[in-house]
C-alpha cells in the first residue's frame, strides 16, 4: 500500500459525505474516482472534489478500468453491495462495503472466500462501537466491576415516520440497525459465541414500512449467556438503553440513540438501587469515522485483522440470517455456518 490511499468512491449519499468529511482532513488519503448514477451527486463531486470529468462515472467497472486505485469505498444501498464488492475485488482493489456486507449471508460468505482467494483486504463500515459510550462500557467491563456478565438488555427504537429508501425494503432493522448493535455488543463482550436466536419482527398499526419494521428477539449465547433484544423504526419516541448485569451487580447506559456521544451512566450493586456514575471521567465525545479509518488504514498497510474485516463481520451476519429463519419458523434457529475462526473473534 503506497503512502496516499487512493480511492474510488461509489456512492454519494449521506453516508460517504459524512466519511468524507474526516478523509478530507487525513494526508494519507485522496480521491480518485467518483461513481454514481445521479448527474446531480456527480456535479456535486466535481465541484466539492475538484475533480476532472474524467474521474466521474456512473458505472464502476469503467472506473475500475480506468482509473489507478487502492480501496473502494461502497456506500450504496445493500442490495448492490454483492456485485460491486465483487467487481471491486476482481479488479484488484481493496472495498470498504456500507453496512452490510451484503443483504444475503450466502453472498456474504462468497465475498469472504473470494477475498481470501485473492489476497485482497475486504472491509464492513462498522464504525459505531468507536462512539465514545460504548468504548467506557467496554472498559468497564473489562475492569472486572460487574464480574461475568450473564445478562444483557440492548432497547433502540426510533420514530423513523419516513422510511426513505427503506421503504419496501425486506428486514429493514435487522439488515441496516441490528448489523451495528451486534457489532457493538461484541466490542464490549468479546468472548461472546452465539448460539441461537428467537426473533419476532412486527409492523405497528402507524407504520409507514412494507416490511418488519420493530423487533423483539432473545439470543442465547454458549456461555450460558442471554440477550433480550428491542429495536425498530417505528417507536413513538427514541429508545435506547443496554443494560449489563454481571455477578457483582448492573450497568445501565441510557441515552436517545446509539449514535450519540451523551449517556447516562447508573450502578446498581447486587441488589442495590441504581445511583450515577461518570464513566466518561472527562474523555472528550469521540469522532468514530476518523478512529475506525485510522485502524482501516492500519490493516491495510499491515497491521492487524481488525473486527470489521468481511471475516470477523460473518459473526455479525450469521446472527441476523438466523433472526430471519427464526421469524419464519417462530423457534429459536440455531446461528450456524460461521468459520471457526470468526466465532467468539472480538478484534
Amino acid at each position: 500500500m503506497p503512502e496516499k490511499m487512493r480511492s474510488i468512491i461509489v456512492g454519494m449519499g449521506g453516508v460517504t459525505r459524512s466519511m468524507l468529511k474526516t478523509l478530507r482532513g487525513k494526508s494519507w488519503h485522496e480521491v480518485a474516482a467518483v461513481v454514481d448514477v445521479n448527474p446531480a451527486a456527480l456535479d456535486w463531486a466535481r465541484q466539492a472534489l475538484a475533480l476532472p470529468a474524467a474521474a466521474l462515472h456512473t458505472d464502476l467497472t469503467a472506473a475500475l478500468a480506468q482509473t489507478p486505485a487502492d480501496a473502494a469505498l461502497i456506500n450504496t444501498p445493500s442490495e448492490w453491495h454483492f456485485a460491486q464488492a465483487e467487481a471491486a475485488l476482481r479488479a484488484g482493489v481493496s472495498p470498504l462495503v456500507a453496512k452490510p456486507l451484503a443483504n444475503d449471508f450466502a453472498q456474504s460468505q462468497r465475498l469472504v472466500a473470494l477475498a481470501a482467494r485473492l489476497g485482497i483486504k475486504l472491509a464492513v463500515g462498522q464504525q459505531m462501537r468507536y462512539f465514545r459510550h460504548y468504548q467506557v462500557v467496554a472498559d468497564y467491563v473489562a475492569s472486572g466491576a460487574l464480574g461475568a456478565v450473564e445478562q444483557i438488555f440492548f432497547f433502540n427504537a426510533k420514530p423513523r415516520h419516513q422510511a426513505r429508501n427503506l421503504v419496501d425494503f425486506p428486514q429493514p432493522v435487522l439488515w441496516e440497525m441490528t448489523c451495528h448493535h451486534l457489532d457493538c455488543l461484541f466490542a464490549i463482550l468479546p468472548a461472546l459465541k452465539p448460539q441461537s436466536v428467537l426473533c419476532d419482527g412486527f409492523l405497528p398499526s402507524w407504520s409507514v414500512y412494507s416490511s418488519p419494521c420493530m423487533i423483539n428477539g432473545i439470543l442465547r449465547f454458549a456461555g450460558g449467556e442471554r440477550m433480550l433484544y428491542h429495536a425498530g423504526y417505528s417507536s413513538q419516541a427514541d429508545c435506547y438503553e443496554l443494560r449489563l448485569e454481571g455477578e457483582r451487580g448492573a450497568l445501565r447506559c441510557r441515552g436517545l440513540h446509539m449514535s450519540r456521544n451523551e449517556m447516562r451512566y447508573e450502578f446498581a450493586e447486587r441488589g442495590g438501587a441504581f445511583a450515577s456514575i461518570d464513566l466518561d471521567q472527562g474523555m472528550p465525545p469521540t469522532q468514530p469515522w476518523s478512529l475506525f479509518l485510522e485502524r482501516w488504514r492500519d490493516w491495510l498497510t499491515g497491521g492487524a485483522e481488525p473486527h470489521f474485516s468481511g471475516r470477523n463481520n460473518l459473526k455479525v451476519l450469521a446472527v441476523i440470517a438466523a433472526a430471519i429463519a427464526s421469524q419464519r419458523s417462530g423457534a429459536f434457529t440455531p446461528v450456524t455456518a460461521m468459520p471457526a475462526a470468526a466465532i467468539g473473534e472480538g478484534a
